[in-house]
C-alpha cells in the first residue's frame, strides 16, 4: 500500500441516532473538486440501511454489518479499508462506526502498522444530543463516554430541540471538560463544516484517553467506564441461502440493546397507511429504512421518538426494501409487536393498467 502513503482520514462517531449520516451527506457535499472521497460505515445490525442512505451521494462506499468495529468486525474491518484504499484511491476517507462502538480501539488500529504511514488520522468529529445529559442510560453507557472522550470536534446536534435546561446543562459540561478541550458547536440538521476536519487531534494522553474518561464518569455522576462487551446474533432465517423473494430476519445483540434487521423481498411493497401507523408508534432508540410502499419508495428515520417517512427517489438499481429496529434488550417484546404489524402490512401487487 506504499503508493497510497498519507491519506486523510476521519472518523465521524456519535451514538444511536444523533445524525451521523446526516452530517456525512453534508460533507460529501462540500468535497473540493476534483477529489475523490470514500466512505466506510459499520452498522450495528446485519442488513446495511445508512449506505442505501449515502448511495446517491456518488463516492465509494464500503459497508460492514454486523457489530462495532473494535470486535467482531475488526477483521472486516481491515478487509473493507484495505479494499477501499487499493481499489479507490481516495483522497479522503470517512469512517462512521456505529452508534454502540467503542472508537478508541479503532483509533489505536488507525495509527499503529500496516496503517502509520498510509493513513492520515485526522480531527474525530462526535456528535452529541444534549437532551441526552439528562437521561441516565445515555450518560452512564461507556459508549458515550468513550466517543465523547474522543472528540477533536463535538457537535452538539439537533439544537433547535433543545430546551433552555437542555443547553445549561450542555455550556456546564463543556465547561467541566479538562483540556485540551475540542472544538464544541450547537449545529442542526447534521451542519458541518469541511475545514473542521484538518483540526489537529488532541493530546489526551493514552490510548485509551483515562483521564477524559475519568472526567466524563465524574460529570455524569455514572459508574466505571466498562470496555467488556460482546455481540452475538440469532438468524431467524439462513442469510447464507436465502433467496430474492423470501424475507430475512436477523437479530444482534450487544452493549445491552438488540436490533433487528429486516430484509424484505425484492418488489415488496408495504401499505403506507400502516406503516404510518408503525413509525409513529415505535418508541425504541431507533427506526431506520429504505421502504417501497404503495406510495412510492421512502427513507424512514426515526429516533427517540421524533422523524418518520421521508420521500425518496426509486433507486436506480434493484434494491431489496430493509428496515432495522434498535432498542434496549428488556424491551425485545416491542420487537415481536413490531414484526407482527410489518409481516400484515403487504400491500397488493400494482396490477396492469386498464387500456382507456
Amino acid at each position: 500500500m506504499a503508493q497510497h502513503r498519507d491519506i486523510p482520514l476521519n472518523l465521524v462517531t456519535g451514538f444511536l441516532g444523533v445524525g451521523k449520516t446526516t452530517a456525512i451527506r453534508h460533507l460529501l457535499a462540500q468535497r473540493p473538486e476534483g477529489e475523490h472521497w470514500a466512505v466506510l460505515v459499520n452498522e450495528f445490525g446485519e442488513i446495511g440501511v445508512d449506505g442505501g442512505l449515502l448511495a446517491d451521494t456518488g463516492v465509494a462506499l464500503e459497508e460492514i454489518p454486523g457489530g462495532c468495529l473494535c470486535c467482531v468486525s475488526a477483521q472486516m474491518f481491515t478487509v473493507g479499508l484495505n479494499r477501499l484504499i487499493r481499489s479507490q484511491r481516495p483522497d479522503r476517507i470517512l469512517i462512521e462506526p456505529t452508534g454502540l462502538g467503542h472508537p478508541a480501539q479503532i483509533v489505536r488500529t488507525l495509527t499503529e502498522p500496516p496503517y502509520a504511514g498510509v493513513l492520515d488520522l485526522r480531527a474525530t468529529v462526535t456528535l452529541m444530543d444534549a437532551r441526552h445529559l439528562a437521561s441516565p442510560r445515555h450518560r452512564e453507557h461507556p459508549n458515550w463516554r468513550d466517543q465523547i472522550a474522543l472528540a477533536d470536534v463535538l457537535l452538539a446536534n439537533k439544537a433547535d430541540l433543545y430546551s433552555e435546561a437542555d443547553r445549561e446543562a450542555l455550556q456546564a459540561f463543556v465547561a467541566a471538560m479538562p483540556p485540551p478541550r475540542p472544538l464544541v458547536v450547537e449545529t442542526t440538521q447534521g451542519r458541518i463544516e469541511r475545514e473542521w476536519l484538518d483540526r489537529p487531534r488532541l493530546d489526551r494522553g493514552g490510548a485509551l484517553f483515562p483521564e477524559a474518561r475519568d472526567f466524563l464518569v465524574t460529570a455524569t455522576a455514572g459508574g466505571p467506564a466498562s470496555h467488556e462487551h460482546e455481540h452475538e446474533h440469532e438468524h431467524h432465517h439462513d442469510d447464507a441461502a436465502h433467496t430474492a423473494d423470501e424475507w430475512v430476519t436477523i437479530d444482534t445483540r450487544g452493549d445491552g440493546y438488540i436490533g433487528r434487521s429486516w430484509l424484505l423481498p425484492e418488489g415488496q411493497r408495504i401499505d403506507h397507511a400502516t406503516l404510518v401507523h408503525l413509525v409513529d408508534g415505535f418508541a425504541g432508540d431507533r427506526l431506520k429504512g429504505l421502504v417501497e410502499t404503495d406510495q412510492g419508495w421512502h427513507r424512514l428515520n426515526r429516533v427517540d421518538g421524533h422523524g418518520g417517512l421521508e420521500p425518496m427517489d426509486a433507486p436506480d438499481t434493484p434494491l431489496r426494501p430493509r428496515l432495522e429496529a434498535i432498542l434496549p434488550e428488556s424491551e425485545t417484546a416491542t420487537l415481536d409487536d413490531l414484526a407482527r404489524i410489518l409481516e400484515a402490512a403487504h400491500a397488493p401487487a400494482a396490477g396492469p393498467k386498464t387500456p382507456t
